[in-house]
């Protein structure tokens, strides 16, 4: 077995708060900035962490946060148990909730239904009409508007604070659906229009998971507030 790859370092800011831990899994707050597995620019990841963190080389990494996506996330420590997780995340048993600033007034609760496609080599991902010969997926998800916000120091009349619930795991599925349905995700420079309101990373937390213990099928959940970044100032906007 390979040993944890010791030339990674994590500073305070990199390091990722331990939630709830025991010998099958455990619950990170996954700091913004912070890469979920590597990819090819080399940088420390949470699965570097972890593997530094578990002092083995295995990692579970059930589902996939973007680098400045926020919040929870859950990790297995064995195969058995990330098999589990896994299936739980197919039968919709593992449910991921997350909050976002949306630039515009997000007039009532409503549910999100869109044809993705992706681009591998990009890492982009489009909304299409129709299947057609292509790999595109279903992607649904449930929104609902928490509170409106007029920003002090955002140069956008009205943010809407939203929960999202997700039915399906699409890559980047809340920040294209959100864009598709003309509200953009504050700060999200991949897909928002490129005069849109600037903000210092991606406004996307996950705030809330709960599933069943992969070993004792206990209920288990878990919250995430807020960090302190995306506490926007401003004057609530009443609907």
């Amino acid at each position: 077995m390979a040993l944890p790859d010791p030339r990674f370092t994590f500073t305070p800011a990199q390091t990722p708060r331990v939630i709830f831990e025991d010998t099958h899994l455990a619950v990170f707050d996954k700091p913004f900035g912070l890469l979920s597995q590597g990819d090819i620019s080399g940088e420390a990841s949470l699965v570097d962490y972890c593997r530094q963190h578990f002092g083995r080389n295995y990692v579970g990494l059930v589902h996939r946060l973007d680098r400045n996506t926020s919040g929870l996330i859950v990790v297995a420590k064995r195969s058995k148990a990330a098999n589990r997780l896994t299936e739980s995340l197919k039968e919709g048993t593992l449910v991921r909730t997350y909050l976002a600033w949306l630039v515009g007034r997000v007039p009532a609760p409503a549910t999100w239904e869109n044809l993705l496609l992706k681009d591998e080599k990009t890492n982009t991902v489009r909304v299409v009409q129709s299947i057609g010969p292509s790999k595109a997926k279903m992607a649904k998800l449930s929104v609902k508007p928490v509170s409106y916000l007029k920003p002090d120091s955002i140069a956008t009349p009205c943010l809407t604070l939203c929960e999202f619930v997700l039915d399906t795991g699409r890559s980047h599925q809340i920040r294209v659906q959100s864009h598709a349905a003309g509200f953009p995700l504050l700060g999200d420079t991949k897909y928002a229009a490129k005069n849109g309101p600037t903000f210092s990373r991606t406004a996307l937390h996950s705030h809330r998971i709960r599933f069943p213990h992969p070993m004792s099928d206990e209920n288990l959940e878990f919250l995430s507030p807020l960090p302190a970044d995306l506490q926007i100032q401003g004057t609530v906007d009443s609907a």
